[in-house]
């Protein structure tokens, strides 16, 4: 028995059409792979993507190809950056939630990292024992007396996280626990039981934001404080530095002023792969009559550990190592303001060696306060 063809609605053409085209999209991965086609920039996503994976010249190396080759794959496949794009989109904009499980959408247009350290620092969620903070005490009497016995002063320094100072945009829902941060534990531990300078700028930042005119402190679209945040902080550090007299000369006011200009979000954005949508005016510090001017880093620490040298002669004659991860790099324009010369390692180890090679009459330690989180 014959079956008769289910009729088809679309005229012939349209068929044909239909079917080309559909193929057409199956294969347009596959041209981007091998033409680059894709008008998309690539995604910013604060990581390496993965390696080529080379076919295997051992046994050994078979048994990890594929895996190597999966990883590999997700990372350069066809149209990925439209389609990522494309998904942060529906998700935002239709679903109404986060592309990226490390980005929490504030109010107002205001981002904040939702990664676990950071929200974990925010709600205080794991406080230290008296025993963590008595070993954390020891480690900072260390380092204290280390540098004592070649004359070298010393300051360790913490910044909030941009939630301890903006709460008042976090999503709806994000609360803090009735319990002590690890921060406030901390700098009242050092405060009551040894006298190394430590250093919790948080009051200086939350005194600064009430202070009119307001002005922002901290990037919306960013983690990180903005030059005006970092200045509020200089000028709480200089409290510590004083100490050092003539070798120590502290920016005068007057020298700092902020101008405003239109630039694409920051890493937050980036991480939603929206920068542009998050165009925001954003501050960079001018300093009158600066001297400072870079000069070759002492050393090579590899390509995770940034070194950097900068001098200046018009400044004090003081010598300073920095010692910081990305939230020293704004506070780090003040400081080369204040000593002849300063060298910066960013997100480096503590580094005898290279203490001992520079001979500083002070080493500072600046780190975000989410880096006490477990």
């Amino acid at each position: 028995m014959d079956l008769a063809r289910p009729h088809s609605p679309l005229s012939r053409p349209a068929a044909w059409t239909l079917s080309i085209g559909f193929a057409a999209l199956l294969a347009l991965p596959t041209l981007d792979w091998a033409l680059a086609i894709d008008p998309t920039p690539p995604p910013q996503e604060n990581r390496v993507l993965a390696p080529p994976a080379p076919l295997p010249g051992a046994f050994a190396e078979l048994l990890t190809w594929p895996g190597r080759y999966e990883s590999w794959f997700r990372d350069h496949f066809g149209l990925r950056s439209t389609l990522i794009a494309w998904h942060s989109l529906v998700m935002l904009d239709v679903l109404g939630v986060s592309p990226s499980k490390d980005v929490l959408i504030g109010k107002d247009g205001w981002l904040y990292l939702g990664a676990d350290k950071n929200v974990n620092a925010y709600r205080c969620m794991y406080p230290y024992t008296e025993a963590e903070l008595k070993i954390l005490q020891a480690e900072l009497e260390r380092k204290a007396a280390w540098l004592a016995k070649r004359g070298i002063a010393y300051v360790n320094v913490w910044a909030p996280i941009k939630a301890n100072i903006y709460p008042e945009f976090l999503p709806a829902g994000l609360r803090k626990l009735d319990q002590p941060c690890r921060l406030q534990q901390w700098h009242a531990h050092m405060r009551k039981h040894t006298k190394v300078a430590v250093v919790d700028l948080t009051a200086a930042l939350l005194r600064a934001k009430a202070a009119a005119p307001p002005e922002l402190l901290y990037f919306k679209t960013d983690t990180h404080w903005n030059p005006r945040g970092a200045w509020a902080g200089y000028r709480a550090l200089v409290l510590e530095l004083q100490h050092l007299g003539p070798k120590f000369r502290a920016v005068v006011p007057g020298r700092v002023t902020f101008e405003d200009y239109s630039d694409k979000g920051g890493d937050l954005a980036r991480l939603l792969d929206m920068a542009e949508r998050y165009r925001a005016m954003v501050p960079w510090q001018k300093i009158a009559g600066s001297g400072i001017r870079s000069v070759p880093a002492p050393v090579d620490r590899g390509k995770s550990v940034v070194v950097q040298a900068f001098e200046c002669a018009t400044c004090g004659p003081g010598k300073a190592v920095m010692i910081h991860d990305s939230f020293g790099n704004h506070i780090r324009t003040y400081l080369a303001e204040s000593f002849g010369r300063l060298v910066s390692v960013e997100f480096g180890p503590w580094d005898e060696a290279l203490i001992e090679q520079e001979k500083p009459d002070v080493v500072i330690e600046v780190h975000l306060e989410r880096q006490l989180s477990p």
